[in-house]
């Protein structure tokens, strides 16, 4: 077993002594079970608050930086990724495309900062 699996059955151990619930909900990042702690709902393997929407269309301000962690988290993943290509690639024109998409994902990810930045100064 891993420690990062063991870390998780830990947190999930002294959660449960604490007087957790785990819910039927699954963390829609991870799919692990999410837990109710003091009214709360939280993912463990991820260490992050989930808010429940009930309708996409309802989306509302507190499920902002939730989102935008999880875009967050999303393009750094594809950050990785590309530059595990990038190390690999020989032609210029695959060189050059992934610098451009690289370019792009380093914009979202500044452009979510700000979002985030203005969003915690209005709240």
């Amino acid at each position: 077993m891993t420690s990062r699996s063991e870390d998780y059955i830990k947190r999930m151990s002294d959660a449960l002594r604490s007087g957790a619930k785990m819910l039927q909900e699954t963390c829609p990042v991870c799919s692990s079970p999410l837990f109710s702690i003091r009214g709360e709902m939280w993912c463990l393997k991820c260490n992050k608050r989930v808010v429940k929407v009930s309708e996409l269309d309802e989306v509302g301000e507190a499920s902002i930086p939730y989102l935008l962690a999880s875009i967050s988290n999303t393009i750094y993943s594809k950050i990785e990724e590309l530059n595990i290509l990038l190390q690999r690639a020989t032609e210029p024109e695959e060189i050059m495309k992934i610098s451009n998409t690289l370019e792009s994902l380093l914009r979202l990810i500044r452009e979510s900062r700000r979002i985030a930045q203005e969003f915690r100064q209005e709240t």
